[in-house]
């Protein structure tokens, strides 16, 4: 017999991020699940699904467990005296960089559970300083959009799209992408632009530690660096610090130029340097 009730109404989530996760079992790596932050309301929560997805949209609430609320002192932070406020509105075409909360299941379990609001807080503050010693080679930083008194992001100049983009856009590794893909065009410029920014980073005492084809925006033919996350004071420890895989030395743990300068010459490598081995591991 049907039912004489109507079904009550799934509530309504926005997925924000998603990620698929793996684990190492007897050698290879297995599927657990599928990373989710989502919206409802006014709250952020971080839950898994144990399916796949193909597209935000298709995640629904009944799918999802392992649900954590994210409070939102974790991840933006308070915003200080003498910082600069983003334009309101913000202009049209630039980019405004949000609070990466795809981890903060392990984060908040950890011992530094604000960890992700203090990384905001730590690039904002680089970016402060860069504003105050621009470069044609450093990313235009707009400022920090505040809500409540708490930066809920970082507003830069946008550019059109990255090196990475451009040279392999079909997202291969690089080893095979230096084999597979023909190099046409002159990157000698490019590579000018991007020690000339490093330069001028290191010249304020900084050390970008995650230079690598994604954190590299083409301005026409000029290279601009951006995402500063990871930039840390010269001599500074870099744990905690996200870098991209192939990309650097894994048993470097300090900051240091030198850092930089290896991963601008891995770069060249990759560009069609084939006299040389890449530097750093697979």
């Amino acid at each position: 017999m049907p039912s004489l009730h109507p079904p009550l109404p799934t509530k309504h989530i926005d997925v924000l991020e998603m990620n698929e996760a793996f684990e190492e079992v007897d050698g290879s790596f297995k599927f657990t699940g599928t990373l989710v932050v989502y919206k409802t309301g006014d709250s952020l929560h971080h839950a898994l699904s144990t399916a796949r997805h193909s597209s935000l949209s298709e995640v629904k609430l009944e799918h999802l467990n392992n649900d954590v609320p994210i409070p939102i002192s974790a991840y933006c932070p308070l915003f200080p005296s003498g910082f600069t406020y983003a334009p309101d509105p913000p202009p049209q075409n630039c980019h405004i960089k949000k609070p990466r909360l795809i981890s903060y299941d392990r984060i908040c379990q950890g011992s530094q559970p604000y960890y992700i609001a203090e990384s905001v807080l730590l690039e904002a503050a680089v970016c402060e300083l860069l504003k105050q010693h621009p470069h044609p080679n450093i990313a235009t930083y707009l400022g920090c959009q505040v809500a409540d008194g708490r930066i809920t992001g970082l507003c830069f100049v946008g550019y059109y799209r990255t090196l990475m983009e451009e040279v392999n856009p079909g997202g291969l590794m690089k080893r095979k992408s230096r084999s597979d893909c023909q190099r046409s065009k002159d990157y000698s410029r490019v590579l000018a632009g991007i020690e000339s920014g490093i330069k001028h980073l290191h010249a304020l005492g900084l050390v970008h530690n995650d230079i690598n084809p994604s954190n590299i925006m083409l301005d026409g033919d000029e290279a601009v660096i951006i995402d500063f996350g990871s930039c840390r004071r010269a001599g500074e420890s870099l744990e905690g610090a996200g870098r991209t895989y192939e990309w650097y030395d894994e048993e470097v743990d300090t900051a240091l130029p030198q850092n930089d300068l290896d991963a601008l010459e891995e770069i060249r490598i990759w560009l069609g340097d084939s006299s040389k081995p890449f530097q750093f591991v697979e």
